[in-house]
């Protein structure tokens, strides 16, 4: 069984059965993660700022022990918080009949339980992280254009929820992180620096601020994924204005690459606006 949902009202939940005996394959995620974008874009309301925007997503999974999880965390691991439900009891319970199932069933709830208490911990922080500190933590730097050093971010959220860590461990888990990513100072701040030289530097508050991240209103440009990691970040939502300016460096290549694919910036450009989500204006 494999479940997502929206946490503070679970107004949404998505799932797929699985058996036993299965392992999670690519096309198994990629089925979940349309039915549960389709939910999405079904229950959008007309103001597109007001679901995502005040949403968390966990995805909770059944821990089957032969590491296919990977590819769980590969679909969702960018926009939802993925934690793991340990019984493995279940692997050898029989389920033949109907008290067989409903003790499988009141193990899995109590376990669901238990996980979805550990993964709320780690997803206020986050939470803290990506409202009130989005101009200064590398949890919200976009993964294509910053390069490798996101891997490590990405290991940090990863690694946290699988070892079940508390509020503290996983707080020393991103200053550790953070300070193992090459950052500049310009003047009384230091920003991180990526690949090529990028210096991803982001404007202040609203006002400073433009353009709205993708909505679903523009299939041709944008897929489901564009969308919904333009609003939520390791499960919490973020300013879809919010972005970085960067500053073109004079290398001859102005081709970036986009949420989906690659963008060309415009010679008389001297910075590229680049969001969370790799959307390049």
């Amino acid at each position: 069984m494999f479940v997502a949902g929206f946490v503070k009202t679970l107004p949404i939940m998505s799932w797929l059965p699985l058996a036993r005996s299965q392992s999670y394959t690519y096309s198994y995620t990629n089925v979940l993660y349309r039915r549960l974008a389709e939910k999405l874009r079904t229950r959008e309301p007309p103001d597109r700022r007001s679901l995502l925007n005040n949403a968390n997503l966990l995805l909770l999974y059944l821990d089957k022990r032969d590491g296919s999880e990977s590819e769980i965390f590969a679909r969702f691991g960018t926009e939802a918080l993925v934690a793991p439900m340990r019984f493995p009891d279940l692997e050898r319970m029989p389920l033949l009949t109907g008290n067989q199932k409903r003790k499988a069933a009141n193990g899995l709830i109590r376990e669901g339980r238990r996980a979805l208490g550990k993964a709320r911990k780690l997803l206020s922080i986050i939470a803290e992280e990506v409202s009130n500190r989005d101009n200064r933590t590398c949890l919200l730097l976009p993964p294509k254009n910053f390069g490798n050093g996101m891997d490590t971010v990405f290991d940090c959220v990863r690694d946290a929820s699988l070892a079940g860590d508390d509020s503290g461990e996983f707080k020393n888990r991103l200053r550790a992180v953070s300070r193992l990513l090459r950052t500049q100072r310009r003047g009384n701040r230091e920003y991180f620096v990526g690949r090529r030289g990028l210096v991803f530097r982001s404007p202040g508050k609203a006002g400073a601020r433009h353009g709205l991240a993708p909505d679903w209103k523009s299939p041709g440009d944008h897929d489901a994924s564009c969308v919904i990691r333009g609003r939520l970040r390791f499960g919490a939502s973020y300013d879809p204005e919010f972005h970085y300016d960067c500053d073109i460096l004079d290398d001859g290549d102005r081709i970036y690459p986009n949420c989906h694919g690659t963008r060309s910036v415009s010679r008389k450009r001297a910075y590229v606006n680049i969001a969370p989500n790799n959307n390049v204006r």
